[in-house]
């Protein structure tokens, strides 16, 4: 199973910004009358899997490993003849993770895709950091559009989606989900993080292996260094590296921040949630993470990491790496290819990404990254049937090799893209204009690719098939925890701050089993409790 993963966009935050906002809980009119029901959940059945044959990848997937192409296919097939657009404009609520793009009226790829789509899109967008304000908003003030963008740890998800989202099951479950060929092709994996209250209630954005964290660095950075391959056997070696890597009177190191996370799986450390038997215990309780907070201490005391890390937000931290202040960053292959996109560094500009040693030697285990970016829910009071806006979501969906996903991703020859032999190479209105935010509406797996640069997807499936034997999932994937649901990021939030104190050496390691301690006595135990309920009940099936 693939996990669902901390480094989601809302969390439990989500129903304080909403008091806050607007005065109202989230869920005022939400009560879903008790708490998700594993039972009717698991009789569910999910949507068949049936894979797009039209388009043979260069470097082969598995069911872990994402395939590649070193290429864009120089003949891409129109997968799709039919608009799926009812001639009504559909209304859209979304975070993005770049600029806000140029509005409708000005957005020429914008205009371009809903003469495509036969309907106008009609976008409501907000950068990362903004969007749990702006979707806190709408919820509680009933201003709901007819498709929404909804983290998968968004509190009490199932009264939400009960209440104000449409039941999808009749259209998807099983073979009925034929009818829409592209959200047939999204594994079937994915979908287990779109059922609640015994239903199929949104389509999934997926994500999985192309959201694996491991350090991405500066392969130039590490060349100028005379350092190659760079691939050290343990934690010794890997804090040699670091320190090789920092000069602060020329104002560089090695990290964008400390690397908790990475030291952790050294330790081979659980994925937010083991199981043993029917036992469920958190990361967060292993008695390895006394070694891995001084291990991360560790680095921050040697001055590797830089001293503004635990004051800036992401944004800063990945300027950082691309204007070669530091030289690793722990991040995604999502990131990876977002990093070459924004490249201020020129043409020496070239990444790859570490593999996780044992901290004292062989292998460490590297954490399977999220399942879902989000579940894309479409609302009980939209004026268009059902079918529309899974036709909507279908075309979303189109994989690479289509000329849907060409245009989706890419835009207008001649000014989003020019064509470099069958690769299309952005153009900067290309960049600008495309970013709207249509991957969160539905998307296709990740396929590994970037225009032009046909080492990136060679250096991405080879790292990936490194790791794929080894990597950790969420034992919690799939089950449903009402604690959880409402507590999870509140209280792993407290843990984090003690994290950083302990890694600043503001406070003691000792200070952390206390931390622990709280967190179980504050939902922590309850949430152990019922995911082992939950887990009970499939077990029976």
């Amino acid at each position: 199973m693939q996990p669902i993963s901390r480094r989601t966009l809302l969390g439990g935050g989500l129903a304080a910004t909403a008091v806050a906002v607007t005065g109202t809980p989230l869920l005022t009119a939400c009560s879903s009358g008790g708490a998700d029901t594993a039972a009717a959940n698991l009789a569910v059945k999910l949507p068949d899997h049936r894979p797009y044959q039209g388009v043979q990848p260069d470097l082969p997937g598995t069911d872990r490993v994402l395939a590649g192409f070193l290429k864009y296919p120089a003949h891409p097939v129109r997968a799709i003849h039919e608009k799926p657009g009812d001639g009504k404009p559909i209304s859209f609520l979304t975070n993005i993770p770049g600029a806000i793009p140029p509005a409708e009226n000005r957005n020429r790829f914008w205009q371009a895709m809903n003469d495509r789509l036969g309907s106008d899109l009609s976008i409501s967008m907000a950068s990362n950091d903004e969007y749990p304000k702006k979707f806190a908003t709408r919820i509680a003030g009933g201003d709901l559009p007819d498709v929404l963008n909804i983290p998968p740890t968004t509190p009490e998800l199932p009264a939400l989606l009960k209440a104000k989202c449409r039941n999808l099951t009749e259209q998807l479950s099983g073979d009925a989900v034929h009818d829409y060929p592209f959200l047939a092709n999204i594994p079937t994996e994915y979908w287990k993080g779109c059922v609640f209250n015994g239903g199929i209630y949104g389509v999934p954005v997926p994500r999985g292996m192309s959201r694996t964290s491991l350090p991405l660095y500066r392969v130039d950075l590490l060349a100028a260094k005379g350092i190659k391959n760079p691939a050290p056997k343990n934690f010794a070696e890997f804090l040699d590296l670091c320190t090789a890597m920092t000069e602060p009177k020329r104002h560089r190191w090695a990290w964008t921040k400390a690397p908790t996370a990475y030291v952790r799986q050294m330790f081979g450390m659980a994925n937010q949630w083991k199981r043993s038997g029917d036992r469920f215990t958190t990361m967060y309780e292993d008695e390895a993470n006394a070694d891995a907070l001084e291990a991360t201490r560790k680095l921050v005391a040697a001055g590797v990491v830089n001293p503004d890390a635990f004051g800036d937000k992401a944004s800063a931290r990945k300027q950082w790496f691309n204007g070669g202040i530091a030289a690793f960053d722990l991040d995604s292959f999502v990131a990876w290819n977002q990093y070459y996109a924004e490249n201020t560094a020129g043409d020496a500009f070239s990444v790859d990404m570490l593999d996780v040693p044992g901290f004292d030697g062989g292998l460490g285990k590297p954490w399977m990254g999220a399942a879902l970016n989000n579940v894309t829910a479409f609302s009980t009071g939209s004026k268009h049937s059902t079918e529309t806006l899974l036709k909507l979501a279908n075309w979303m969906a189109a994989p690479f090799g289509t000329e849907e996903y060409l245009f989706r991703k890419y835009g207008v020859a001649g000014r989003h893209y020019t064509l470099h032999g069958s690769d299309p190479i952005p153009t900067k209105v290309g960049v600008v204009e495309t970013g709207i935010g249509l991957q969160y509406i539905c998307d296709s797996d990740l396929a590994l690719y970037y225009a032009g640069r046909p080492e990136v997807p060679q250096r991405q499936h080879r790292i990936q098939q490194r790791i794929a034997d080894r990597l950790v999932y969420d034992a919690s994937y799939g089950l449903y925890s009402e604690t959880m649901s409402r507590k999870w990021t509140q209280l792993t939030a407290v843990l984090l701050d003690v994290e950083n104190q302990i890694v600043q050496g503001k406070q003691p390691v000792s200070a952390w089993r206390p931390a622990v301690k709280t967190f179980l006595s504050s939902g922590g135990t309850a949430m152990k409790s019922e995911l082992a309920k939950a887990y009970a009940e499939a077990a029976k099936r």
